[in-house]
């Protein structure tokens, strides 16, 4: 009997080209809030409510933003929403699995059979939804064809820009609303387009229209999408989702709302505290216990404004100490904060003994202590974490730092993510009482019931 040969479904011919991808990708970057609104509704769906407690309206933060049409609760549900579009994040240790369906690829023979050089299960290969994108990237004719068989790899380069193919098969409203949304126009991004383009041999740089139009959407993506964790099978991969109106949200160090995500595909958003009618509904970008400077780089690097909140005003940060170092003058144990609260080169103070330090001096005994405890957590057992953080961080890192808070929440990840039993009662002890030691700055901060605090309390996994 003769072995049968499995042959590829022939592929429905998609119209594809260059114009056909553009032709209803219409600027519409002069939208206003209620055109934005309608956007927005039709994307929401059957998620949005009959009578919202939130509208889109002009913002005196960053241009738009949501503010709320009555009083809110704490804890009360804002809005859910799904994402519009999805994608592999293209980060190092997330090029494993299916670009579709998210399940982790064997070793070997796990590029689409079709020859796109994507990432894709056998199943997935021949279903519609990636028959589009496949079509691109075979047209590109990626230079991965030429490897030798068992050398395949993935590109992280040509991966990375999927989710802006994506967004071109999008149908023209939703199409609209991803014009609609701010992209700041940062030189990197041409840089990410054009290391990608260069991983093909026919990618169409000379289309000025289509070049464009990627590179726009290349900058929403950048200053809007999300990392999304999904479940699959047991395995966990992080997506890169666009949420909209999760995104249009401004920010705010310590916000009055918190989100977190259902799989990857639906942004849920509550209230952290109560939240008055007509006050805008904030977000933070950053992590909440973040301190001040490291905030403060984060944001003008990525979405390059310094936040002027009353957190970021406020040295102490509500007594938390976030971003205390210990003083360097022999002798003294005092903590040393920031002076300057609008600078990212601030002088430092000594809380006891009052002298002054320049900030490159503080600079490096802060990123000392952040390799330090980067280092042990990227390689250490949870038990040498709790000896770590116990024994050995006191003796250069205030308990306060947010480093080692990070420290902390890195041990109460790892110890409620996997089988307790494997723990002794002291473990756990030290455990919980990290946790208390968490939840005691979130009280501080008035982070409220904000995701954090559910995480580690876990309300939510």
């Amino acid at each position: 009997m003769s072995a049968s040969v499995q042959v590829p479904a022939p592929r429905v011919q998609a119209d594809t080209t260059m114009a056909a991808m553009v032709a209803h990708m219409a600027p519409c970057r002069d939208t206003t809030p209620e055109q934005l609104a309608q956007l927005i509704d039709a994307h929401l769906g059957d998620l949005r409510e009959e009578q919202p407690n939130w509208t889109i309206s002009s913002s005196k933060v960053a241009g738009r933003g949501v503010f709320a049409t009555r009083d809110i609760a704490a804890g009360e549900l804002i809005f859910r929403e799904r994402a519009l579009v999805t994608g592999p994040t293209a980060r190092k240790g997330q090029l494993s699995c299916c670009i579709c369906c998210h399940q982790p690829l064997p070793q070997t023979g796990f590029l689409c059979r079709h020859r796109c050089t994507l990432p894709v299960c056998e199943t997935c290969s021949d279903r519609e939804e990636h028959q589009a994108e496949c079509e691109h990237f075979r047209r590109w004719q990626p230079k991965d064809l030429d490897a030798e068989p068992g050398q395949e790899q993935v590109n992280p380069l040509s991966l990375r820009i999927l989710t802006a193919v994506r967004v071109f098969h999008l149908g023209k409203e939703q199409r609209h609303l991803v014009d609609a949304m701010q992209a700041n126009a940062e030189r990197g991004y041409r840089q990410e387009i054009i290391k990608a383009a260069q991983c093909f041999r026919n990618f169409p740089t000379t289309d000025r229209l289509f070049m464009d139009q990627l590179f726009r959407i290349v900058g929403v993506l950048n200053t809007n999408a999300f990392e999304a964790p999904c479940r699959s099978g047991g395995h966990e991969v992080l997506l890169r989702g666009l949420f909209p109106l999760t995104a249009i949200m401004n920010h705010e160090c310590t916000p009055n709302a918190s989100h977190y995500f259902d799989n990857g595909r639906l942004a849920v958003v509550r209230a952290a505290r109560d939240i008055p009618k007509g006050a805008e509904i904030t977000t933070t970008y950053t992590k909440i216990l973040w301190g001040n400077l490291t905030r403060g780089i984060f944001l003008k690097m990525t979405k390059h404004f310094l936040c002027d909140c009353t957190r970021c005003n406020d040295n102490t940060e509500n007594g938390t100490y976030l971003s205390a170092l210990f003083c360097r003058e022999q002798g003294c144990r005092g903590l040393v904060i920031p002076v300057q609260t609008r600078t990212l080169q601030p002088d430092w103070r000594c809380l006891t003994c009052e002298n002054v330090f320049p900030h490159a001096k503080m600079a490096r005994y802060q990123d000392f202590a952040l390799n330090t405890i980067n280092n042990r957590i990227n390689s250490c057992s949870v038990q040498d974490m709790i000896h770590f953080i116990n024994e050995l961080c006191p003796r250069f890192c205030p308990p306060s730092n947010y480093v080692l808070i990070e420290a902390k929440l890195n041990v109460i990840w790892r110890m409620t993510r996997f089988d307790r039993d494997q723990y002794t009662p002291e473990e756990m002890a030290h455990m919980d009482r990290y946790r208390e030691d968490v939840l005691a700055i979130l009280h501080k901060l008035g982070a409220g019931e904000c995701t954090l605090k559910k995480l580690i309390t876990e309300e939510i996994q």
